[in-house]
């Protein structure tokens, strides 16, 4: 008889109540030993109703009982990160509600603290488990449909009146809730990088999304699309959803529901002549999917097998739903962003442009001692061998070395134009390292596109591009040699990207501008935005113009804050993560102090059509400005 696990269920949610815990009951290696809520009383409710051993007031008072082995965690998405990583801590396995983070940083701090602790993490997708998914992979991988070409799926529920589903800030909306099946089954039937991302959604008066569609390309060639959302009924169990898969020689169709258990049925068409088309209609018999999880779940913990749902797949889930709730507007203010290629780059970096001019390498070491971990500088800028003294000072502050701590900062450089073409940049890429004291960057750019501002636009020449592309070229190669983790631009236009991008093999990863209220480039974002570049703000406070201007002063005073921190906040919530100059370290906690509110839609508004205003006057196209 296979040995039972003990099982702790860390709240009472109604998934937990209607779902889970009755899948726990039917599952053959699993113990109901304890339940915790809020409340005493509605814990022994579960208690009584269920056959629970044990009740507790109080989540830690669960985690402190030796005897539970494994928990699971259904609580609202917003608090996953403090409970899951609490349960990792206290040596607990634990089986948490999808979707598992609000974002990539999170969910990498969940994984890691499961590896301190020598513990297994697993993320709730039940229905992966049902024999219904492994039976779609076998007909994909036996060629019966030939080579899958498209994939639509769909998961539409009810209109909520009252529910965290409706709290922006508790993890709500649609895509989050629902939307993450629809891509979990995406991803598990593609095994392909994503080329790019289309997506669109519509929104309740509390900026939380109800119905989202969204169309992917994989590198691979193959298409999907998905629709997801909130609109049908109110407070009802109304539901609609779908799946198609289509090949070069067929394709497979079914009125699948998510999680659903007992004959699943399905068509398969085939084409296996020229002229005729065969249908064949099959049923697959699923037990609860809830029971196979647990069952898996309690297989993990006795060491018998390894997660099904694994931190590569939960992590490549995360960060597609980041990449989609960033097309829609919908996630902002992340502390980090994470580059498809897993970079995490800080959202707010110290700009050190003229920043060491009075006080040197200090004004480096304060800002790390402030909390900065994302340092810019450049070539041009003449400080780079301040910064590198900077870090060996700060490390030997913390009685650690300059490669202890090395991993812990985002070092950016640029080459500048004059410097363009592959020699000269292979030289200024390793005299920028040599003096910040660093055989890597985190982040290298082309600082500015031509040296001859008016070259292409005046006269047609465009010698440039070919000056850029042999920079390019030599970047790629630095990047897959691992001595730059991410490659960009910086003040590129539209029209300067699009001849490199004829003849990338890695595109462009960021683009760092002038970016601030009055001085947006709404264009360039946009062509950004369609063609995944993360745009990087510099002078986001329009090189100190825009601090006492009057109109964002009133905007600024209804949030019992800064003109910097509602600058840099506005820009946040664009998704647009910013480069600011301070230079106390007063100003310097000011700009890291901007996660604690939110700007209204209206105001964002206002702010965003403001004429135009802080503009410093530099632009790529326009001579003798730098």
């Amino acid at each position: 008889m296979e040995k039972k696990v003990k099982w702790g269920v860390m709240g009472t949610a109604g998934i937990a109540a209607g779902c889970t815990i009755p899948g726990m009951q039917k599952a053959e290696n699993c113990e109901l030993y304890a339940i915790a809520g809020r409340s005493l009383k509605k814990a022994q409710e579960f208690k009584e109703r269920f056959g629970f051993e044990k009740a507790y007031e109080g989540y830690d008072a669960l985690l402190a009982d030796p005897e539970v082995q494994a928990v699971y965690v259904p609580l609202p998405n917003d608090i996953h990160l403090e409970w899951v990583v609490k349960a990792l801590n206290a040596g607990k396995h634990v089986l948490c509600e999808k979707p598992i983070a609000l974002n990539e940083t999170e969910l990498r701090k969940m994984f890691k603290a499961a590896k301190d602790n020598g513990v297994y993490l697993m993320e709730a997708y039940a229905y992966l488990h049902s024999p219904f998914i492994a039976e779609l992979k076998r007909i994909i991988a036996s060629g019966e449909i030939g080579e899958v070409d498209y994939i639509d799926t769909a998961f539409l529920i009810q209109d909520f009146t009252s529910d965290f589903r409706l709290h922006k800030e508790l993890g709500g909306g649609g895509i989050y809730d629902v939307g993450c099946y629809s891509t979990t089954m995406i991803l598990s039937l593609v095994n392909s990088e994503i080329d790019y991302i289309k997506a669109d959604a519509e929104f309740y008066d509390d900026g939380v999304d109800h119905l989202a569609s969204v169309l992917l390309k994989f590198k691979n060639g193959v298409r999907a699309s998905f629709h997801a959302g909130m609109l049908l009924g109110k407070d009802s169990s109304d539901r609609y959803d779908r799946l198609f898969i289509h090949g070069s020689k067929g394709y497979i169709r079914a009125d699948y529901e998510y999680n659903q258990e007992g004959g699943i049925s399905y068509k398969v068409t085939t084409k296996p002549s020229s002229h005729e088309w065969n249908t064949g209609e099959f049923m697959i018999s699923a037990a609860s999917n809830y029971c196979l999880e647990i069952e898996q779940m309690g297989r993990v913990v006795l060491g018998l097998e390894k997660p099904f749902i694994t931190e590569k797949f939960s992590l490549k889930n995360m960060r597609l739903l980041d990449r989609i709730l960033d097309k829609v507007g919908y996630a902002d203010s992340r502390q980090e962003y994470i580059l498809d290629n897993g970079a995490a780059l800080p959202s707010v970096g110290f700009g050190s442009f003229k920043a060491t001019d009075e006080r040197g390498e200090d004004v480096i070491v304060d800002a790390l001692k402030t909390g900065y971990r994302f340092i810019d500088t450049a070539a041009f800028y003449d400080n780079e061998e301040q910064i590198g003294k900077a870090l060996n000072k700060y490390a030997a502050e913390l009685g650690k070395s300059y490669g202890e701590i090395r991993s812990g900062v985002f070092l950016s450089s640029k080459v500048w134009p004059s410097e363009l073409g592959r020699e000269k940049t292979l030289k200024s890429f390793e005299e920028s390292c040599k003096k910040l004291g660093t055989d890597y960057l985190d982040m290298f750019l082309i600082h500015w596109p031509k040296e001859d501002h008016t070259e292409g636009v005046v006269d047609g020449n465009n010698h440039w591009v070919e000056k850029v592309r042999e920079t390019w070229a030599l970047m790629e190669e630095l990047y897959d040699a691992g001595k730059i983790r991410v490659i960009g631009l910086s003040n590129f236009l539209p029209h300067h990207i699009r001849p490199l991008l004829e003849s990338t093999r890695i595109k462009p990863m960021t683009d760092q501008l002038e970016l601030h209220v009055g001085y947006m480039q709404e264009y360039t974002l946009s062509f950004l935005k369609e063609n995944g570049i993360l745009p990087i703000a510099w002078s986001p406070l329009g090189r100190g113009s825009l601090l006492g201007d009057e109109l964002i002063s009133g905007i600024s005073a209804k949030y019992g804050r800064t003109n910097a921190q509602l600058l840099l906040k506005y820009l946040l919530q664009r998704g647009i993560p910013v480069v600011a100059k301070a230079s106390s370290p007063e100003r310097m906690r000011e700009n890291l102090d901007i996660f604690g509110f939110e700007i209204s839609r209206e105001d964002m508004s206002i702010l965003s059509c403001l004429p135009e205003r802080g503009w410093s006057g530099e632009h790529p196209d326009l001579p003798n400005l730098y």
